[in-house]
Protein backbone atom coordinates (compact mmCIF):
# COMPACT_ATOMS: atom_id res chain seq x y z
CA UNK A 1 0.00 0.00 0.00
CA UNK A 2 1.10 3.34 -0.83
CA UNK A 3 1.60 6.16 2.13
CA UNK A 4 0.00 9.49 0.96
CA UNK A 5 1.70 12.47 3.11
CA UNK A 6 -1.23 14.56 4.65
CA UNK A 7 -2.71 16.75 2.22
CA UNK A 8 -5.31 18.74 4.32
CA UNK A 9 -4.77 22.18 4.08
CA UNK A 10 -2.45 22.06 0.99
CA UNK A 11 -4.51 22.53 -1.23
CA UNK A 12 -7.40 25.50 -2.25
CA UNK A 13 -9.19 27.62 -4.09
CA UNK A 14 -8.91 31.35 -4.18
CA UNK A 15 -12.49 32.68 -5.87
CA UNK A 16 -12.39 36.05 -7.22
CA UNK A 17 -15.65 37.78 -9.03
CA UNK A 18 -14.87 41.12 -11.79
CA UNK A 19 -11.63 41.09 -10.31
CA UNK A 20 -12.37 41.54 -6.34
CA UNK A 21 -11.71 37.89 -4.31
CA UNK A 22 -14.71 37.15 -2.95
CA UNK A 23 -13.54 33.61 -1.22
CA UNK A 24 -11.12 31.12 -0.21
CA UNK A 25 -11.69 27.12 0.38
CA UNK A 26 -9.34 24.44 1.58
CA UNK A 27 -9.56 21.39 -0.43
CA UNK A 28 -9.83 19.47 2.65
CA UNK A 29 -11.52 16.59 4.68
CA UNK A 30 -13.08 14.93 2.16
CA UNK A 31 -12.51 13.37 -1.77
CA UNK A 32 -14.54 15.24 -3.76
CA UNK A 33 -15.73 18.91 -3.84
CA UNK A 34 -19.18 20.33 -5.64
CA UNK A 35 -18.80 23.55 -7.26
CA UNK A 36 -22.17 25.35 -8.90
CA UNK A 37 -24.57 28.32 -7.79
CA UNK A 38 -26.84 25.55 -5.84
CA UNK A 39 -27.22 25.45 -2.07
CA UNK A 40 -25.80 21.43 -1.96
CA UNK A 41 -22.85 22.76 -3.70
CA UNK A 42 -19.48 22.55 -1.29
CA UNK A 43 -18.43 25.74 -3.02
CA UNK A 44 -21.56 27.90 -4.16
CA UNK A 45 -20.43 30.79 -6.99
CA UNK A 46 -23.10 32.98 -6.93
CA UNK A 47 -22.84 34.31 -10.26
CA UNK A 48 -25.75 33.59 -13.18
CA UNK A 49 -23.43 32.19 -15.56
CA UNK A 50 -22.13 29.76 -13.70
CA UNK A 51 -24.55 26.43 -13.76
CA UNK A 52 -26.35 25.11 -10.24
CA UNK A 53 -23.90 21.64 -10.59
CA UNK A 54 -21.09 22.88 -13.01
CA UNK A 55 -18.41 21.09 -12.27
CA UNK A 56 -16.39 18.88 -9.19
CA UNK A 57 -12.84 18.84 -8.42
CA UNK A 58 -11.50 15.79 -7.28
CA UNK A 59 -8.62 14.21 -5.19
CA UNK A 60 -7.64 10.58 -6.06
CA UNK A 61 -4.40 8.30 -5.47
CA UNK A 62 -2.00 8.26 -8.99
CA UNK A 63 0.95 6.18 -8.49
CA UNK A 64 2.37 7.48 -5.03
CA UNK A 65 1.16 10.76 -4.87
CA UNK A 66 -2.38 12.44 -5.13
CA UNK A 67 -3.44 14.46 -7.24
CA UNK A 68 -6.30 17.48 -7.92
CA UNK A 69 -8.81 16.14 -11.14
CA UNK A 70 -11.33 18.66 -12.18
CA UNK A 71 -14.56 17.55 -14.53
CA UNK A 72 -17.16 19.55 -15.97
CA UNK A 73 -20.75 18.45 -15.44
CA UNK A 74 -22.03 19.40 -19.21
CA UNK A 75 -22.69 22.77 -17.74
CA UNK A 76 -24.31 25.33 -20.14
CA UNK A 77 -21.96 27.74 -20.70
CA UNK A 78 -18.76 25.33 -19.84
CA UNK A 79 -15.79 25.88 -17.69
CA UNK A 80 -11.86 26.87 -18.72
CA UNK A 81 -8.81 26.15 -17.67
CA UNK A 82 -6.08 29.30 -18.29
CA UNK A 83 -8.48 29.84 -20.92
CA UNK A 84 -9.28 26.55 -22.56
CA UNK A 85 -12.73 24.77 -22.60
CA UNK A 86 -12.86 21.60 -20.58
CA UNK A 87 -13.53 19.20 -22.51
CA UNK A 88 -12.49 15.75 -19.92
CA UNK A 89 -11.28 15.58 -16.82
CA UNK A 90 -8.20 17.35 -16.42
CA UNK A 91 -5.76 17.56 -13.47
CA UNK A 92 -4.73 20.52 -11.53
CA UNK A 93 -1.69 22.22 -11.20
CA UNK A 94 -0.74 25.09 -8.90
CA UNK A 95 -1.20 28.06 -10.09
CA UNK A 96 -4.33 27.00 -12.76
CA UNK A 97 -7.32 29.48 -13.51
CA UNK A 98 -10.69 28.01 -13.77
CA UNK A 99 -12.96 30.02 -15.34
CA UNK A 100 -16.63 29.78 -14.88
CA UNK A 101 -19.30 32.42 -16.21
CA UNK A 102 -17.60 35.64 -14.81
CA UNK A 103 -15.92 34.32 -12.40
CA UNK A 104 -12.45 32.54 -11.39
CA UNK A 105 -10.74 30.19 -9.41
CA UNK A 106 -7.14 30.02 -8.67
CA UNK A 107 -6.14 26.66 -7.55
CA UNK A 108 -3.12 26.65 -5.38
CA UNK A 109 -1.33 23.61 -3.97
CA UNK A 110 1.57 24.13 -0.94
CA UNK A 111 3.78 22.00 -2.94
CA UNK A 112 4.30 24.79 -5.87
CA UNK A 113 4.36 21.83 -8.09
CA UNK A 114 2.15 19.35 -10.06
CA UNK A 115 0.69 16.23 -8.06
CA UNK A 116 2.49 13.67 -10.27
CA UNK A 117 4.91 15.11 -12.85
CA UNK A 118 3.00 14.99 -16.11
CA UNK A 119 4.80 12.61 -17.45
CA UNK A 120 3.73 10.34 -14.62
CA UNK A 121 0.52 11.05 -15.82
CA UNK A 122 0.79 10.23 -19.16
CA UNK A 123 1.75 6.07 -17.87
CA UNK A 124 -0.96 6.10 -15.40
Amino acid sequence: MAHFPDVDKQAWLIVCSQGTVVGKYHLAGKAAWKIGRASDCDIIIHDPYVSRHQATIELRPRGNALVYIIRDHNSRNGTLINGTLLADERVLYHGDIIMMGDTDLTFRYASAAPSVPPNELQRS
